[in-house]
């Protein structure tokens, strides 16, 4: 009986550890640094990483897409924190699939993130936005709420649906870069 209390509040102490960590995260997230960036680049360096996934994974990257404008570091961690959470949504799909798009009309730019897992349910879908909300077991219930503090610094818009043929939706739209923006190819200006 001790050993399983002991092993018990280590567990919550570990848990509470990680909520204050991502709330510090949340909190302390730094003014982005804005330069004209490569959606495109962004999108292909952060799969990179996802190369050994079980979830196959698609990019239809639209072709003379306009730079974005933009923080490198920030929006890396917005794709990536939206192909975690898709990738955890799938765990239990047979077949997961994940497609990612970029598309442009003359202002902005999208990215969509679309899978084949099972949704967002009704009950979270109108407050996945809110810190702490989570159906994830050891979420903390963040990623969405820095996805959404990182897309509002940067005067974007960001959209989550169910898709009717089964599955989630992102949309993120993006202010394209004035033309005369120095141009970046995803890299830090800090480098």
């Amino acid at each position: 009986m001790l050993e399983r209390s002991t092993t018990t509040i280590v567990n919550q102490v570990e848990a509470m550890k990680n909520l204050v960590n991502a709330f510090r995260d949340y909190a302390r997230l730094p003014s982005p640094v804005m330069t004209a960036l490569d959606l495109n680049a962004l999108v292909r360096e952060v799969l990179v990483l996802y190369e050994g996934s079980r979830v196959r994974i698609h990019a239809e990257l639209g072709g003379d897409l306009p730079r974005v404008l933009g923080d490198a570091t920030q929006l890396r961690q917005v794709i990536h924190n939206l192909l975690q959470n898709s990738e955890d949504a799938l765990a239990d799909v047979e077949h997961a699939e994940i497609h990612l798009l970029t598309r442009a009309d003359a202002r902005r730019v999208d990215l969509f993130l679309r899978d084949n897992g099972p949704g967002f349910p009704p009950e979270i879908l109108s407050r996945a936005f809110e810190p702490y909300v989570t159906t994830k077991a050891r979420g903390t219930g963040l990623g969405l709420a820095i996805v959404k503090k990182i897309i509002d610094e940067h005067e974007g818009e960001i959209r989550l649906a169910n898709r009717e043929a089964g599955g989630a939706e992102i949309r993120i739209r993006l202010r394209a870069a004035p033309q005369s923006e120095s141009i970046s190819h995803g890299q830090d200006p800090h480098r």
